[in-house]
Protein backbone atom coordinates (compact mmCIF):
# COMPACT_ATOMS: atom_id res chain seq x y z
CA UNK A 1 0.00 0.00 0.00
CA UNK A 2 1.41 3.37 -1.03
CA UNK A 3 2.38 5.78 1.76
CA UNK A 4 2.85 9.52 1.29
CA UNK A 5 4.97 11.72 3.53
CA UNK A 6 5.65 15.45 3.52
CA UNK A 7 8.82 17.09 4.81
CA UNK A 8 7.81 20.50 6.15
CA UNK A 9 8.94 23.34 8.37
CA UNK A 10 7.91 26.98 8.19
CA UNK A 11 11.56 27.97 8.60
CA UNK A 12 13.94 28.04 5.66
CA UNK A 13 17.44 26.62 5.83
CA UNK A 14 16.62 23.66 8.08
CA UNK A 15 17.50 21.06 5.45
CA UNK A 16 14.14 20.10 3.96
CA UNK A 17 15.38 19.54 0.42
CA UNK A 18 18.56 17.80 1.54
CA UNK A 19 16.46 15.51 3.71
CA UNK A 20 14.04 14.72 0.86
CA UNK A 21 16.91 13.92 -1.52
CA UNK A 22 18.71 11.62 0.90
CA UNK A 23 15.58 9.94 2.25
CA UNK A 24 14.38 9.22 -1.29
CA UNK A 25 17.68 7.55 -2.06
CA UNK A 26 17.52 5.44 1.10
CA UNK A 27 13.88 4.45 0.57
CA UNK A 28 14.70 3.47 -3.02
CA UNK A 29 16.90 0.63 -1.82
CA UNK A 30 13.73 -1.31 -0.99
CA UNK A 31 10.85 0.64 -2.57
CA UNK A 32 9.74 2.45 -5.70
CA UNK A 33 9.83 6.14 -4.78
CA UNK A 34 8.13 9.23 -6.20
CA UNK A 35 9.52 12.61 -5.19
CA UNK A 36 7.15 15.58 -5.57
CA UNK A 37 8.81 18.98 -5.50
CA UNK A 38 6.36 21.79 -4.70
CA UNK A 39 8.99 24.40 -3.86
CA UNK A 40 9.53 27.05 -6.53
CA UNK A 41 13.24 27.17 -5.65
CA UNK A 42 13.48 23.79 -7.44
CA UNK A 43 16.53 22.60 -5.48
CA UNK A 44 15.27 19.04 -5.23
CA UNK A 45 14.20 19.01 -8.88
CA UNK A 46 17.59 20.23 -10.08
CA UNK A 47 19.34 17.55 -8.04
CA UNK A 48 17.45 14.75 -9.76
CA UNK A 49 17.00 16.06 -13.31
CA UNK A 50 18.70 18.63 -15.53
CA UNK A 51 15.62 20.56 -16.64
CA UNK A 52 12.65 20.83 -14.22
CA UNK A 53 9.27 21.07 -15.95
CA UNK A 54 6.41 23.52 -15.38
CA UNK A 55 3.46 21.12 -15.75
CA UNK A 56 2.70 21.06 -12.01
CA UNK A 57 1.55 24.66 -12.41
CA UNK A 58 -1.14 23.54 -14.89
CA UNK A 59 -2.46 20.96 -12.43
CA UNK A 60 -2.71 23.61 -9.71
CA UNK A 61 -4.53 25.89 -12.13
CA UNK A 62 -7.18 23.21 -12.51
CA UNK A 63 -6.39 22.43 -16.14
CA UNK A 64 -6.59 18.69 -15.52
CA UNK A 65 -4.38 16.21 -17.27
CA UNK A 66 -2.11 13.49 -15.99
CA UNK A 67 0.49 14.00 -13.28
CA UNK A 68 3.62 13.61 -15.36
CA UNK A 69 6.62 12.00 -13.71
CA UNK A 70 10.23 12.22 -14.85
CA UNK A 71 12.68 9.34 -14.68
CA UNK A 72 15.80 10.21 -12.69
CA UNK A 73 19.28 8.70 -12.84
CA UNK A 74 18.23 6.38 -10.01
CA UNK A 75 16.38 3.24 -11.03
CA UNK A 76 13.74 3.38 -8.30
CA UNK A 77 13.22 7.16 -8.09
CA UNK A 78 10.95 9.30 -10.26
CA UNK A 79 10.07 12.95 -9.73
CA UNK A 80 7.29 15.45 -10.27
CA UNK A 81 9.43 18.52 -10.69
CA UNK A 82 8.79 22.20 -9.98
CA UNK A 83 9.97 25.56 -11.26
CA UNK A 84 9.38 29.13 -10.12
CA UNK A 85 6.24 29.05 -12.31
CA UNK A 86 4.48 27.16 -9.52
CA UNK A 87 4.36 30.43 -7.58
CA UNK A 88 2.16 31.91 -10.31
CA UNK A 89 -0.56 29.38 -9.57
CA UNK A 90 -1.12 30.26 -5.91
CA UNK A 91 -3.43 33.23 -6.53
CA UNK A 92 -5.75 31.38 -8.93
CA UNK A 93 -5.70 28.21 -6.82
CA UNK A 94 -6.78 30.31 -3.83
CA UNK A 95 -9.94 31.28 -5.68
CA UNK A 96 -11.14 27.69 -6.07
CA UNK A 97 -13.58 26.12 -3.64
CA UNK A 98 -12.07 24.21 -0.75
CA UNK A 99 -13.44 21.01 -2.24
CA UNK A 100 -11.71 21.63 -5.57
CA UNK A 101 -8.44 22.60 -3.84
CA UNK A 102 -8.49 19.37 -1.85
CA UNK A 103 -9.24 17.30 -4.96
CA UNK A 104 -6.32 18.85 -6.85
CA UNK A 105 -3.92 18.31 -3.94
CA UNK A 106 -5.05 14.72 -3.54
CA UNK A 107 -4.54 14.14 -7.26
CA UNK A 108 -0.98 15.48 -7.07
CA UNK A 109 -0.01 13.37 -4.08
CA UNK A 110 -2.02 10.17 -4.43
CA UNK A 111 -3.00 9.57 -8.05
CA UNK A 112 -0.06 7.37 -9.04
CA UNK A 113 -0.31 3.94 -7.47
CA UNK A 114 2.82 2.69 -9.25
CA UNK A 115 4.92 3.84 -6.30
CA UNK A 116 5.42 2.49 -2.79
CA UNK A 117 6.43 5.77 -1.18
CA UNK A 118 5.69 9.37 -2.16
CA UNK A 119 7.86 12.01 -0.48
CA UNK A 120 6.94 15.67 -0.89
CA UNK A 121 9.33 18.62 -0.61
CA UNK A 122 7.45 21.71 0.54
CA UNK A 123 8.36 25.41 0.60
CA UNK A 124 8.69 27.14 4.00
CA UNK A 125 5.70 29.37 3.26
CA UNK A 126 2.38 27.93 4.46
CA UNK A 127 0.13 29.18 1.69
CA UNK A 128 -3.13 27.60 0.54
CA UNK A 129 -1.33 25.27 -1.86
CA UNK A 130 1.07 24.03 0.81
CA UNK A 131 -1.77 23.56 3.29
CA UNK A 132 -3.75 21.32 0.95
CA UNK A 133 -0.69 19.34 -0.14
CA UNK A 134 0.14 18.73 3.52
CA UNK A 135 -3.43 17.65 4.14
CA UNK A 136 -3.27 15.17 1.26
CA UNK A 137 -0.26 13.34 2.71
CA UNK A 138 -0.48 10.43 5.13
CA UNK A 139 2.25 11.77 7.43
CA UNK A 140 4.26 14.95 7.96
CA UNK A 141 7.82 14.97 9.31
CA UNK A 142 9.58 18.12 10.47
CA UNK A 143 13.35 18.72 10.24
CA UNK A 144 14.62 21.02 13.00
CA UNK A 145 17.89 22.93 13.05
CA UNK A 146 18.71 23.45 16.70
CA UNK A 147 18.22 26.94 18.10
CA UNK A 148 16.15 28.34 20.94
CA UNK A 149 13.75 30.17 18.63
CA UNK A 150 13.46 27.16 16.31
CA UNK A 151 12.52 24.86 19.18
CA UNK A 152 10.11 27.38 20.66
CA UNK A 153 8.48 27.59 17.22
CA UNK A 154 7.79 23.85 16.93
CA UNK A 155 4.35 24.03 18.61
CA UNK A 156 3.31 26.57 15.97
CA UNK A 157 4.47 24.19 13.23
CA UNK A 158 2.56 21.27 14.73
CA UNK A 159 -0.53 23.47 15.14
CA UNK A 160 -0.35 24.32 11.44
CA UNK A 161 -0.04 20.64 10.57
CA UNK A 162 -3.06 19.85 12.74
CA UNK A 163 -5.07 22.65 11.11
CA UNK A 164 -4.38 20.98 7.75
CA UNK A 165 -5.87 17.78 9.20
CA UNK A 166 -2.59 15.99 8.61
CA UNK A 167 -0.93 13.37 10.76
CA UNK A 168 2.26 14.55 12.44
CA UNK A 169 4.76 11.69 12.23
CA UNK A 170 7.48 13.36 14.25
CA UNK A 171 10.40 15.77 14.18
CA UNK A 172 14.10 15.11 13.72
CA UNK A 173 17.18 17.17 14.47
CA UNK A 174 19.23 18.28 11.49
CA UNK A 175 22.79 19.69 11.47
CA UNK A 176 23.54 18.49 15.02
CA UNK A 177 27.00 19.39 16.32
CA UNK A 178 27.78 16.98 19.16
CA UNK A 179 30.89 18.99 20.05
CA UNK A 180 28.81 22.10 20.69
CA UNK A 181 27.55 22.19 24.29
CA UNK A 182 24.70 24.48 23.25
CA UNK A 183 23.49 21.91 20.73
CA UNK A 184 23.64 19.17 23.35
CA UNK A 185 21.58 21.27 25.78
CA UNK A 186 19.11 22.22 23.05
CA UNK A 187 18.71 18.59 22.04
CA UNK A 188 17.67 17.82 25.60
CA UNK A 189 15.14 20.66 25.45
CA UNK A 190 13.89 19.32 22.12
CA UNK A 191 13.46 15.80 23.50
CA UNK A 192 11.56 17.03 26.55
CA UNK A 193 9.26 19.18 24.41
CA UNK A 194 8.52 16.56 21.76
CA UNK A 195 8.33 13.38 23.83
CA UNK A 196 7.60 10.38 21.62
CA UNK A 197 7.31 12.69 18.59
CA UNK A 198 11.09 13.24 18.69
CA UNK A 199 12.77 10.82 16.32
CA UNK A 200 15.80 9.08 17.80
CA UNK A 201 17.93 9.63 14.71
CA UNK A 202 19.85 12.90 14.46
CA UNK A 203 21.48 14.15 11.28
CA UNK A 204 24.95 15.50 12.08
CA UNK A 205 26.41 18.82 11.04
CA UNK A 206 28.93 17.53 8.52
CA UNK A 207 30.93 18.52 5.47
CA UNK A 208 30.05 15.10 4.08
CA UNK A 209 26.41 16.10 3.68
CA UNK A 210 27.15 19.64 2.51
CA UNK A 211 29.77 18.53 -0.02
CA UNK A 212 27.69 15.63 -1.30
CA UNK A 213 24.93 17.99 -2.42
CA UNK A 214 27.50 20.27 -4.05
CA UNK A 215 28.76 17.29 -6.05
CA UNK A 216 25.17 16.24 -6.83
CA UNK A 217 25.35 12.98 -4.94
CA UNK A 218 23.70 11.69 -1.80
CA UNK A 219 25.59 11.39 1.48
CA UNK A 220 25.53 7.59 1.18
CA UNK A 221 27.09 7.72 -2.29
CA UNK A 222 29.65 10.34 -1.31
CA UNK A 223 31.04 8.83 1.91
CA UNK A 224 28.75 6.03 2.97
CA UNK A 225 31.21 4.61 5.50
CA UNK A 226 31.02 7.72 7.70
CA UNK A 227 28.43 8.40 10.40
CA UNK A 228 27.07 11.26 8.29
CA UNK A 229 26.89 8.98 5.26
CA UNK A 230 24.86 6.44 7.23
CA UNK A 231 22.61 8.89 9.08
CA UNK A 232 19.84 9.26 6.49
CA UNK A 233 19.64 5.48 6.17
CA UNK A 234 18.98 5.27 9.89
CA UNK A 235 16.40 8.06 9.61
CA UNK A 236 14.68 6.31 6.69
CA UNK A 237 14.44 3.11 8.73
CA UNK A 238 12.90 4.98 11.64
CA UNK A 239 10.40 6.81 9.43
CA UNK A 240 9.49 3.58 7.67
CA UNK A 241 8.73 2.00 11.04
CA UNK A 242 6.54 4.96 12.05
CA UNK A 243 4.50 4.97 8.86
CA UNK A 244 4.18 1.20 8.74
CA UNK A 245 5.84 0.96 5.34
Amino acid sequence: MMKSIAIYNNKGGCGKSTSVINLAYEFAAHSKVLVIDTDGQSNTSRFFIDEPKTYLEDILLGKGGKINTEITRYDNISIVSATAAINNAVGIFSGFSDEKQSAIADKIVNSNSDFDIVIVDLPPAMNVVTAHIVGACDFVFVPVELGTFAIQGIPKVTDVIASCKARFGGAFINKFDKKNSADVALMQMFSELMGDKALATTIPYSKVIKNSISFKTTAREYMGWTNAGKAFGQLADEIRERIGG
